[in-house]
């Protein structure tokens, strides 16, 4: 056997070998994405953190008027005492999704003084950042995090890489479904993925330039 066929066979079996961890990797992490968003479950803590998404001109989007509804219910339901509303805003908008959440939550009836706007954060990681920082400064360490349920993984890791204990509750009322659904979990899934070998910062500083 010549010695560049030998090592064609075993380059070749090298990239096989890579390619079926990276495919078992991919799998196991999409498991447990999907594992926590069918068993995600709150207990009592000491704050609610809701994930901001989208708004439109001062008008929550229907799947961040589920997420709030879902705090708003945690809230009635005594599971925490306050509500933190994360998010800021894309070039050109006049609101941040923080500042639309507060307006959402206390036009239903929550009581202002019981909400804390954390406005800042073009994405998941620079929202947990920001917000961590306001959960610190209460002496707050236990937290329920809301949002849909693909997204609960990623965004309790981040939370719990900051030093906080969380537990999760899904939107009950997610407006998303069908084939932008399976886009998500598979978006969740890489990003969860990428993350645990590079770290959430890398990705939003990546993604960002800053």
């Amino acid at each position: 056997m010549c010695f560049p066929f030998l090592i064609f066979k075993i380059v070749k079996r090298l990239l096989v070998a890579v390619v079926a961890i990276a495919i078992i990797y991919l799998v196991v992490t999409f498991i447990q994405v999907y594992k926590e968003s069918v068993t995600a479950r709150p207990a009592h803590s000491q704050a609610i953190v809701v994930m901001g998404t989208a708004e439109y001109n001062g008008v929550a989007s229907h799947d961040l008027s589920a997420r709030l509804d879902e705090a708003d219910t945690l809230y009635r339901q005594k599971y925490a005492p306050v509500i933190f509303v994360t998010g800021g805003s894309s070039p050109g908008d006049a609101y941040t999704e923080a500042e639309v959440g507060k307006t959402y939550l206390t036009d239903k009836g929550v009581p202002s003084g019981a909400i804390v706007s954390s406005p800042v954060g073009r994405d998941s990681w620079e929202s947990v950042v920001s917000v961590s920082k306001l959960l610190s400064a209460r002496g707050i360490r236990n937290v329920i995090v809301v949002s849909d349920g693909f997204h609960l993984l990623r965004a309790t890791q981040m939370i719990s890489s900051l030093g906080f204990t969380t537990t999760a509750a899904r939107s009950a009322n997610s407006p998303v479904h069908g084939v932008q659904l399976v886009v998500d979990y598979a978006r969740e899934t890489i990003a969860v993925a990428a993350s645990r070998i590079v770290g959430y910062k890398f990705l939003s500083v990546l993604r960002h330039g800053s």
